[in-house]
């Protein structure tokens, strides 16, 4: 007879699931059980979402009411538990949001299109900004810093462009606000 590992893991082995990852301009879909799924991409306005709430990492949730700018319907192969699909080319130097849907499921991840290496050098107040391909600085990089202070309000707190050597530093202000900030929240 079959213990009750056993039959929790024949139910698994039957159940549907779905993950995925966005890298380098393409969608690697994991899955198990699916025929197909569904892929929307929301295209992102990254600076107002951060101003909005610079604090929150996930944009996922602010996505639910609004219609994709792009959906596809892909049939999954079945003797296959991974599959690769491209970005849509109109979508390869945009910021989106990628929800997937199938089984009853649904997951979404954020893809960022840049090639920055981005380094916060945290006892200095800097950051450093350069080319992932190259490694070279990347000057006029904008940068927008909000702060949290210790009694949890959140504001906004400098703002600009990085110099020739693609440095920024993000802490120095002519004020006292420093004190007072318990948090960095920064957006490249």
């Amino acid at each position: 007879a079959e213990d009750r590992t056993q039959q929790q893991t024949k139910l698994a082995a039957s159940e549907p699931s779905l993950d995925f990852q966005v890298e380098s301009r393409q969608l690697t879909i994991n899955y198990q059980n699916l025929h197909s799924v569904r892929v929307n991409y929301y295209v992102m306005d990254v600076e107002l979402l951060f101003s909005r709430n610079p604090f929150v990492q996930q944009f996922s949730g602010q996505f639910s009411a609004i219609r994709p700018n792009h959906s596809q319907e892909v049939g999954l192969p079945e003797n296959q538990t991974s599959f690769k699909l491209p970005l849509p080319e109109t979508l390869l130097n945009r910021n989106v949001l990628v929800e997937i849907t199938g089984g009853g499921q649904a997951k979404s991840q954020a893809y960022y299109s840049n090639a920055l290496t981005i380094q916060v050098i945290e006892n200095y107040g800097q950051v450093r900004v350069t080319h992932a391909m190259t490694g070279k600085p990347v000057a006029k990089a904008y940068v927008k810093v909000y702060a949290r202070t210790a009694a949890g309000e959140v504001k906004f707190y400098k703002d600009g462009y990085t110099d020739l050597r693609g440095r920024f530093e993000y802490a120095s202000l002519s004020t006292n606000d420093l004190e007072t900030a318990a948090r960095f929240s920064i957006l490249v």
